[in-house]
C-alpha cells in the first residue's frame, strides 16, 4: 500500500510543478516531419503562367508553386523559344593552334660543348 501511494505521488509531482511529460515524436526532430498528409494548410505564392502571383492555401509548406505553361496555347515563335531553351546548348570548343618554329640547329652547339665536356 505504501508503495502505491509513493508511486502515485512520483507520478503527481510533474503535474503540481507544471511540467509536461507528454511529448509526441516530433519534440526533438532535427529534420523535417515526414508525413503523408499534413494536418494543417500553409500559405504558398502561386505563380501563373502569365507571370502574376497570387497567395493559396496548400497541404505542403512551400515558398513558390508554379503553374506550367501550356505550350499548344502559345503562338509559334513563343513555342519555339521555349522549346530551344530546354534543349542542351551546344559548347563551343577552342582549339589552338601551336606554331611549331623550333630549329634544333639553332641549339646544336650546347649539345656539342656538353659531349666535350663530359669526356
Amino acid at each position: 500500500m505504501a508503495m502505491t501511494r509513493s508511486v502515485i505521488s512520483l507520478r503527481l509531482i510533474p503535474q503540481l510543478m507544471g511540467i509536461s511529460s507528454r511529448g509526441d515524436s516530433n519534440r526533438a526532430a532535427l529534420c523535417r516531419i515526414k508525413r503523408k498528409v499534413y494536418s494543417r494548410m500553409y500559405p504558398v505564392t502561386l505563380a501563373l503562367a502569365n507571370g502574376a502571383s497570387i497567395q493559396i492555401r496548400h497541404h505542403e509548406p512551400r515558398a513558390l508553386l508554379q503553374i506550367p505553361l501550356d505550350l499548344e496555347d502559345c503562338s509559334p515563335e513563343e513555342k519555339q523559344k521555349r522549346l530551344l531553351r530546354r534543349s542542351p546548348r551546344s559548347r563551343l570548343t577552342l582549339q589552338e593552334e601551336l606554331e611549331d618554329t623550333f630549329d634544333r640547329s639553332d641549339y646544336e652547339f650546347l649539345l656539342k660543348a656538353d659531349k666535350a665536356q663530359t669526356c
